[in-house]
């Protein structure tokens, strides 16, 4: 009987250390994915091309997005000045008109319950893009969009609002429009001449505000 005995003590111990270990060993439950608007905000500065006319472009910007966890989809929005230095002759003057979409990838960012808000993103995108010429005549085109950019701000730990600043680099892509009677040349040295290329490459400088929660 006292053999039966210390064998059922042995055998409870034995379990209530294997429970003990379970539970020390459990992982930790994964934090659910963040979930929020964001709101943009901000100042364009740099060079649209459209055709053979490309000069200095400022304009403005605005997006609205929601994001979940490290990924963001985005509406956006552009207004900017497009054509020639206005110190030229017979300068051609403009202003282009964007609306957009596109999702953005977060790579390095704070934890979401930090106060502190660093964001280090990616975006690709696409829209359709309205230049309308001061003289006279419209272009309406397609246009892709790559982006890379920086967040920095405040965070409200209690209801995680958030404010603060962004910069950001962004390109945008589209067709060049037909240049009648175009022949092929060589524009500086060259081994065959060609027409001059179809493909307008806009780089734009950003610089804003964002918040959201």
């Amino acid at each position: 009987m006292t053999k039966l005995l210390a064998l059922a003590l042995v055998f409870a111990s034995s379990a209530a250390s294997a429970q003990n270990l379970v539970a020390a060993e459990a992982p930790e439950p994964d934090k659910p994915s963040e979930h929020f608007l964001d709101a943009r905000l901000g100042a364009l500065l740099g060079s649209a091309q459209v055709g053979d006319s490309q000069n200095f472009s400022p304009g403005i910007s605005g997006g609205l997005g929601y994001r979940i966890g490290d990924v963001m989809i985005r509406g956006l929005a552009d207004y900017y000045r497009v054509g020639d230095d206005p110190s030229s002759m017979m300068a051609r003057r403009g202003r282009a008109t964007r609306l957009g979409a596109a999702a953005r990838y977060s790579f390095v960012h704070t934890d979401r319950d930090s106060d502190v808000n660093v964001d280090f993103w990616g975006e690709l995108g696409g829209g359709y893009e309205h230049v309308a010429w001061l003289a006279g005549g419209v272009l309406d085109r397609p246009s892709g969009e790559v982006a890379f950019g920086l967040d920095a701000g405040r965070r409200n730990t209690r209801n995680h609002a958030e404010i603060g600043y962004f910069m950001a680099l962004r390109s945008h892509i589209g067709e060049a429009p037909q240049m009648p009677g175009a022949v092929a040349t060589c524009g500086g040295p060259c081994t065959s001449a060609t027409t001059p290329p179809r493909t307008d490459v806009s780089i734009f400088f950003e610089l804003g505000v964002h918040w959201g929660r």
